[in-house]
């Protein structure tokens, strides 16, 4: 049996880009883990920075199982081929469970074996040597927990998933900027079993960092990690796969931007860009792939709008609204990538063989990616601006910041995009472009426009001529742009 299982286990590891190793968020992990824990080591005692490291590990665990990785959770596409094969059903999911947990330990590890080495000197050898253990432990729970959500769930799963990731990034740009604040709070944690502190049970972490109180001359409490670890991995062992996603219905925010979308066919898309336009705010939003890697992106300008919140001086707090709304265009060149990402790509047909121009392809896609995503986007930003700032902060920078936000969505449009939208199946998406000098770029021009704007745009009046001429460049800009020729065979 354990034969069979080990050749299906080498083919999962073997089987392409999906299941390669994840080396560039292994790299990533273990850098954040060991500045973090390099940062407070002295800070924390052993439990206290048990618990911040495995917290931390949980989140940077929890975005690509809920993403990337999620299909992890999810049956094989070729389930029914798989089941011919000559092997048991039991000997199929033993490997199927085996490769998660390697998958899982993998990304587990990335954070922990820099965590383990910085621990505190105070904490015992034991438990040092089990914190990555402990966090494998942490990270089987967590896939067990997704596993029983999406089974319980089903298709409804998908928009809570989104919520969740949106969330945790949330908490981990919060946690990055504010969580250094909050390290002499943490300091003063108790245990887990003090009568003061059961919240603490009802913390995952926390179960998993109880070995680490021996050093505090509390209990270790290893029966805490070892039963969750247990229930965790008989979970994986015995639930069915979730099934994979469909094409969804019509939504809440379809029907909440149907006036926008009526009026932008009506006055802003031309008519030969109007069948890329339906096919792009139709078609994107329902590819789940692509949802579950750029929605939650969307939790950075949340986070800073939570951030903001936390400041008490207006000025600052003014200062960090401008900001948001004028740095929007960071996160653009993620949407862009993702544009030809479709779990269908040889439906691309419908595009290929329209006698359409690419430049009405490129606008209609720009158009549409405007519409479906960056005006829910400012819609947003706009509501919890105004109620923290009032009115006078939106109608100064709200236009203005989204009308940059759509001159920087068509100049990256031809860095970012290298193929026809939603002909390229996700795992096999190509970024060959620098990452870090691209987004570095970006972040710095649109951070000193936000300064500058938030400085001379003190009234409605030049917000508007700013508008104004911001309107006449994406003009000039959609013009060159359907200039583009027909290729022909």
């Amino acid at each position: 049996m354990w034969h069979r299982v080990g050749i299906l286990f080498r083919a999962r590891l073997a089987a392409g880009p999906r299941g390669g190793l994840p080396v560039a968020a292994l790299l990533a992990q273990a850098l954040i883990g060991a500045t973090f824990c390099g940062v407070i080591r002295d800070r924390l005692p052993p439990f206290a920075y048990g618990v911040f490291a495995l917290s931390l590990t949980a989140a940077l665990v929890a975005i690509p199982l809920i993403g990337e990785l999620g299909w992890m959770l999810r049956r094989d596409e070729a389930e029914e081929w798989i089941s011919a094969l000559p092997a048991h059903a039991r000997e199929r999911k033993l490997a199927r469970t085996l490769h998660l947990l390697v998958m899982l330990a993998l990304l587990a590890l990335g954070s922990l074996i820099p965590a383990a080495a910085l621990a505190p000197e105070s904490t015992d050898l034991v438990p040092r040597l089990a914190l990555p253990l402990l966090g494998l432990g942490l990270a089987s729970l967590l896939a067990a927990v997704l596993l029983s959500l999406q089974n319980l769930l089903g298709e409804r799963a998908e928009g809570v998933l989104i919520l969740l990731q949106t969330l945790l990034v949330i908490g981990v740009v919060v946690g990055t900027v504010l969580g250094l604040r909050s390290v002499p709070t943490l300091a003063r944690i108790p245990t887990i079993g003090d009568a003061h502190a059961t919240y603490l049970w009802f913390f995952p972490p926390a179960w998993f960092a109880a070995p680490l109180a021996s050093a505090e001359g509390e209990p270790s409490r290893w029966w805490l990690p070892f039963g969750a670890t247990g229930i965790a991995w008989s979970i994986l062992l015995l639930l069915p796969h979730a099934a994979a996603s469909r094409h969804g219905g019509s939504s809440w925010l379809d029907a909440l931007l149907w006036p926008v979308r009526a009026f932008a066919q009506r006055f802003w898309v031309r008519r030969d860009e109007r069948g890329v336009f339906d096919l792009v705010y139709d078609a994107l939003p329902r590819e789940r792939e692509v949802v579950l890697r750029t929605v939650p992106m969307l939790g950075i300008p949340l986070a800073f709008l939570v951030i903001a919140q936390t400041g008490e001086d207006p000025t600052a707090r003014q200062g960090i609204l401008a900001l948001l709304f004028f740095t929007v265009g960071v996160y653009l060149p993620i949407l862009l990538t993702q544009v030809p990402a479709s779990a269908t790509p040889k439906a691309v047909w419908i595009l290929t063989t329209s006698p359409v121009a690419p430049g009405a392809i490129e606008c209609g896609t720009i158009k549409a990616l405007a519409v479906r995503f960056l005006v829910p986007l400012y819609v947003l930003l706009g509501f919890v601006a105004w109620t923290q700032a009032g009115p006078d902060v939106v109608l100064r920078l709200a236009l203005p910041g989204f009308l940059v936000s759509l001159l920087i969505l068509r100049v990256l449009y031809k860095v970012c995009v290298d193929a026809p939208p939603l002909s390229t199946a996700p795992d096999e998406l190509r970024v060959d472009f620098d990452w870090l000098g691209m987004l570095g770029g970006v972040a710095f021009a649109l951070t000193l426009v936000a300064v500058l704007a938030n400085r001379y745009l003190d009234s409605v009046v030049p917000a508007l001529v700013v508008s104004a001429l911001l309107l006449l460049a994406d003009r000039t800009l959609d013009r060159r742009s359907r200039k583009l020729p027909l290729e022909v065979g």
